[in-house]
């Protein structure tokens, strides 16, 4: 519930309205070393997920998305994957729908710099985003670190916000 209020909180912070039912978010599965963003997820009448795999459990070559509603079937590929919407996959493309966009991070800092997982898979994908679209990361309060205090390579992305369990903080 906490991350739930942190989320409707940096929603109203970025000027968007969190009821409004024609607002798209991007989110993502939780694995169980990330905050469990699942309530937003079931808060959301519909939304973009992540596809990291295709049918027969081979990575894809890019990013990819799928819709989601909830109570909608989502499959876990294996162990180690996160659960993504059955369906064809979105190409990258699908991104530019999404009114907000809410990232999984090991840590940020206060002046927007996101560090991942290594993969540059959220690298390879918000390039899809409409330009000004927000960019929230999703972490526990010890992962968020002074500015600059995270590496900032050319290619990354940074982030707009951060939502933890306590609470949203824009970044800057």
């Amino acid at each position: 519930r906490a991350l739930v209020s942190a989320w409707w909180a940096v929603l109203a912070q970025l000027g968007l309205d969190p009821a409004s039912p024609s607002l798209l978010p991007a989110l993502f599965v939780p694995t169980d070393r990330e905050p469990d963003v699942s309530a937003i997820l079931l808060a959301h009448p519909r939304s973009l997920l992540p596809v990291l795999v295709d049918g027969d459990g081979h990575a894809l070559a890019g990013p990819a998305w799928g819709r989601h509603t909830p109570g909608s079937a989502l499959s876990a590929p294996s162990p180690r994957r996160p659960a993504q919407p059955d369906g064809p996959p979105l190409g990258p493309q699908a991104l530019g729908e999404a009114d907000v966009i809410l990232v999984a991070a090991l840590a940020v800092d206060e002046g927007g710099s996101r560090l991942g997982q290594g993969g540059g898979w959220y690298d390879r994908a918000l390039p899809g985003a409409r330009p000004g679209v927000p960019v929230v990361a999703a972490v526990f309060e010890d992962e968020v670190f002074p500015a600059r205090a995270l590496p900032r390579e050319p290619h990354d992305h940074g982030v707009d916000a951060a939502v933890t369990p306590a609470g949203a903080r824009l970044l800057a």
